[in-house]
């Protein structure tokens, strides 16, 4: 066998220990990906109830009140979610 295919001993375990590395790495990153996803989903959902609750509330106020109400529910339940998203994919592309 040439000499160049015949790996050391320790060669060998080197590389398996790196492998079990980068295995556990990556399984540690989407590990956490799963978790800031999670985290985005609560926020994002908490803030589009909180809105519609805030937008349907409105409906039982007069006057300006009820126009104050209406609208910032409806930018709350429309607005900050897809800001948590762009939030979520900056900061994933690593520029935020």
């Amino acid at each position: 066998m040439p000499a160049l295919l015949i790996l050391s001993d320790a060669r060998v375990a080197e590389e398996i220990r790196r492998a079990q590395e980068g295995a556990a790495a990556e399984a540690n990153w989407y590990r956490a990906r799963r978790r800031r996803l999670g985290w985005l989903a609560l926020r994002a959902g908490s803030t589009y109830v909180a809105g519609g609750l805030l937008a349907w509330s409105s409906f039982g106020l007069t006057g300006d009140a009820a126009q104050i109400a209406l609208w910032g529910g409806l930018l709350l339940s429309n607005g900050l979610p897809l800001a948590f998203g762009y939030d979520f994919w900056m900061r994933e592309q690593g520029r935020w």
